[in-house]
């Protein structure tokens, strides 16, 4: 059975009456400024009573991810003290370690033992950045975390699905690009890869989705059963009540 899953951001953030066909929250705020502790358990209690039958998954502070020149930081309000080139990039530096607290904690109060790596442009296929990333995903492995990693930049569909076989690692991927569907190739009706998680935005200026969009999601399901569905932007649960309704068909 496919699992259908939303990702908060100021956006669609707001209060809502329960929803119990969303199986899955990504918690995005925690990417740009995670709240502090109080704060973190109040928001994560709240997203519980509105979608009380998801598991909620904090993405990791962007100071640990990110580099200075993803341009993260001019759009989060919060970071601690220290030397700016020390933070993000996942390098081994003592800043990185006290930001990836900052996320843990948010994790640990999130009730998920899985957590959402979005790596930027700056995190390279190369050699510098598959070392790190295998370093940080052997640490989290180390303290019982697994993760959901969301690439930007050169990671092409062949090398991060490849990568992320190798890492044990779920893969978190657009299912559009130019409001056409990244299927496999001409004759599959997989999207990018069976065991990938895929993200799901709003197409043109108004972000909507039409019934070409979700009848490529559900051609999806059929051939992978149990697929993740994540959906972003304002209309994202609109778009969850389109999915589920075709899904129950």
């Amino acid at each position: 059975m496919a699992t259908l899953g939303v990702i908060l951001a100021a956006v669609n953030a707001r209060a809502g009456k329960p929803d119990d066909r969303v199986g899955v929250v990504l918690l995005e705020r925690t990417l740009l400024d995670p709240p502090r502790l109080p704060a973190m358990t109040r928001w994560t209690a709240a997203v519980h009573r509105r979608f009380p039958q998801a598991e909620r998954l904090a993405y990791v502070w962007h100071l640990v991810s990110h580099a200075r020149e993803d341009g993260l930081r001019a759009r989060a309000s919060r970071r601690p003290a220290g030397d700016d080139q020390e933070f993000g990039g996942l390098q081994p530096s003592v800043a990185v370690t006290r930001a990836w607290e900052v996320s843990k904690m948010c994790a640990q109060v999130s009730g998920s033992s899985r957590v959402v790596l979005r790596t930027g442009t700056s995190l390279t296929p190369g050699a510098l950045g598959r070392k790190r990333m295998r370093e940080f995903v052997a640490a989290r492995r180390a303290e019982g975390f697994s993760i959901v990693w969301e690439p930007e930049g050169l990671w092409d569909d062949e090398l991060a699905v490849a990568f992320a076989r190798e890492l044990d690692v779920t893969l978190l991927v657009p299912a559009f690009a130019g409001g056409r569907p990244r299927r496999v190739n001409e004759t599959s009706n997989v999207i990018v890869d069976a065991r990938a998680w895929l993200r799901i935005d709003g197409v043109g200026s108004r972000g909507g989705l039409d019934a070409h969009h979700i009848d490529a999601l559900v051609e999806h399901a059929e051939q992978v059963p149990d697929a993740t569905f994540v959906f972003s932007g304002p209309r994202a649960l609109r778009h969850v009540g389109m999915l589920a309704t075709e899904l129950a068909g």
